[in-house]
């Protein structure tokens, strides 16, 4: 597991790398889905665990980030896919070859493909190159990573695609999606007409426990022959979301400045996240009714359709009226956006943990 152990700094979750890739080896699962908010470490368990042992035990892996992709990512995907599809045979004879065709990172970013192909033709070109895919012997392993980027109509025609080729060929070609988004994933996997609804399991990604946290502080001192006090570094693990990226860069963040201590060092940390990503950019661009209604979210408001709170809005915007029909309509622009989520039966919630605590704040 060549790319474990050139970095140290790794927490392995061997463990639960078995046990997926040893469920679908059985046949017991052909697809599972993944759902985490970002900088939770999904990505780095896809390309740092699954894949070195996937590939170990003799699966041919691809790997695709949604994110990375950025504004083309429909047609990288499917430049991607075929790509891969004609050339895993040669793999064992071009390795390095291989690690530019498995990541949007390599050869397909390079060429910054801006395909637009009708529903005919993906459906063709997805089709042609899962089948290529199931021809070839081994087992393939996809793994899908930020899929809600795929979320909405206008790429029903490439995910309904995929779900066929899949349906088709799934006793050997299995796949792993990851989400950070609720209410993408929703649209995608739960909502009766989505293209894969109900395909698969649907879960949420393991948050990693104080071995985490113990694991940096022990590398921590093998780096920098100082101590960091466990359970305070545990605590800041679980005040910053238990993100293991946040954690990391704190980590970092101390060995640089040996002055700092750990509660000054997240405090830094998190600040500069939160400006880093301009909340306060994205804040102005609302309508001042998304605006109320995220606050209120964020305060846990639930009677968001109450003559009181619709009331209270039109006070604070200075209208004479907001109508029920006016709170659905920024409600349904804001899950558009993939910025509040509603779990079944349950109350909306605001995606992003940091953007919520910047409105709490700031807002």
């Amino acid at each position: 597991m060549k790319n474990i152990i050139n970095d140290p700094w790794h927490f392995p979750r061997t463990a639960l790398a078995k046990q997926i890739l040893g469920m679908f080896d059985s046949g017991l699962a052909s697809s599972l889905t993944f759902f985490a908010p970002r900088r939770m470490g999904k990505t780095e368990f896809l390309r740092k665990d699954i894949r070195p042992l996937a590939e170990q035990l003799g699966w041919r892996v691809f790997y695709f980030s949604f994110l990375d992709a950025g504004l083309h990512s429909e047609g990288q995907f499917i430049a991607a896919l075929d790509q891969f599809s004609q050339h895993t045979s040669l793999i064992s004879k071009a390795g390095s070859w291989f690690k530019n065709i498995g990541t949007v990172s390599g050869k397909i970013a390079e060429m910054k493909a801006e395909i637009n192909l009708a529903q005919g033709e993906v459906h063709s070109s997805i089709l042609a190159s899962i089948q290529k895919l199931a021809e070839q012997g081994k087992p393939v392993l996809l793994l899908l990573d930020e899929i809600q980027a795929l979320a909405g109509s206008k790429h029903k025609a490439t995910i309904a695609s995929l779900r066929t080729a899949l349906d088709m060929h799934k006793e050997s070609i299995k796949v792993i999606f990851t989400g950070s988004s609720r209410e993408g994933l929703r649209q995608m996997f739960s909502v009766s007409s989505a293209p894969f609804f109900h395909y698969g399991q649907n879960l949420p990604f393991p948050d990693l426990g104080k071995a985490f946290t113990d694991h940096l502080a022990d590398i921590f001192f093998q780096t920098t022959q100082r101590h960091l006090d466990k359970d305070i570094l545990w605590n800041a693990f679980v005040d910053m979301q238990r993100s293991p990226q946040l954690a990391r860069s704190l980590v970092e963040r101390l060995a640089l400045y040996p002055a700092l201590n750990i509660e000054s060092a997240k405090t830094q940390l998190i600040a500069d996240t939160m400006g880093h990503r301009d909340f306060r950019g994205r804040w102005n661009d609302f309508k001042p009714l998304e605006q109320f209604i995220l606050k209120a979210i964020s305060s846990a408001q639930v009677e968001l359709y109450s003559s009181q709170f619709r009331q209270q809005l039109a006070e604070a915007i200075g209208v004479e009226n907001i109508s029920v029909s006016n709170v659905q309509s920024a409600l349904r622009s804001l899950s558009k956006k993939q910025l509040i989520f509603k779990p079944e039966n349950g109350t909306y919630e605001i995606e992003d943990a940091l953007f919520k605590e910047w409105i709490m704040d700031e807002a």
